[in-house]
């Protein structure tokens, strides 16, 4: 394999310890083929002349991931009290070559036809069609770039459309965290203003709590204070 970055080898560990673990039944993908680094794919008008104002954050160009095929879908095993979780982080050729973003409805709002068309998919759930995207905003001179997540559930509100919600978060410290959660199910919420008590969220919080219970357990290295203190702000 070629000299990895720093977080290239920090994702490609915890890669590693998901196939490993006797208590994940996983599908995972692989880190062997590396795309171009983020550098060579700028200027970012030559993908969108739309973008001719859209700036990158300074600290992407050290968190960039080169991977092509980073993630896994995966449940837990072994008597452990079930979790799913799964993510798939594209590779950025494959954010910008994304040519719209998502469909608006019809009935959307001139003001949720611009925002769905700034938006570009990061993150997903291809392997169990869960449903579940994030998304980074592709908004000229806004700095960070805004980091948003879509699911299926009944989440977000005007003025933007049904079904996204905005992540406290910059790009690069939501591959931070995904180290920590390897992609449970719903662990998004931990970043956005929700109230997890909600019965609307019962899954979600059942999966959060168990991931702070068995994780620290199974990824000792990892420290899950920030996570457990968010999950106990939103309910």
């Amino acid at each position: 394999m070629a000299d990895l970055t720093v977080n290239e080898k920090r994702h490609a560990a915890v890669l590693a310890a998901i196939q490993r673990s006797p208590f994940l039944d996983a599908t995972c993908g692989s880190c062997d083929e590396l795309g171009e680094p983020l550098e060579e794919l700028l200027p970012l008008y030559e993908h969108n002349e739309d973008w001719d104002e859209v700036r990158l954050d300074g600290d992407l160009g050290s968190c960039a991931l080169r991977f092509m095929d980073l993630g896994a879908q995966w449940s837990t095993t072994g008597g452990l009290p079930e979790i799913l979780g799964e993510y798939r982080i594209l590779h950025f050729y494959d954010v910008f070559d994304q040519l719209e973003g998502p469909e608006p409805l019809d009935d959307a709002t001139e003001f949720q036809r611009q925002f769905l068309a700034e938006l570009r998919h990061f993150d997903m759930t291809p392997r169990s069609g869960a449903g579940m995207m994030s998304f980074i905003r592709m908004q000229p001179n806004v700095s960070p770039l805004e980091i948003w997540f879509h699911d299926v559930a009944d989440i977000g509100g005007e003025p933007y459309p049904p079904g996204y919600l905005r992540m406290d978060i910059t790009y690069c410290q939501y591959l931070d965290a995904l180290l920590l959660t390897k992609g449970t199910y719903g662990w998004q919420y931990l970043y956005t203003d929700v109230r997890l008590s909600d019965a609307g969220f019962h899954l979600a919080r059942t999966y959060l709590t168990r991931m702070l219970e068995v994780f620290p357990e199974l990824f000792p290295e990892h420290d899950y204070a920030p996570l457990r203190a968010r999950l106990e702000e939103r309910l």
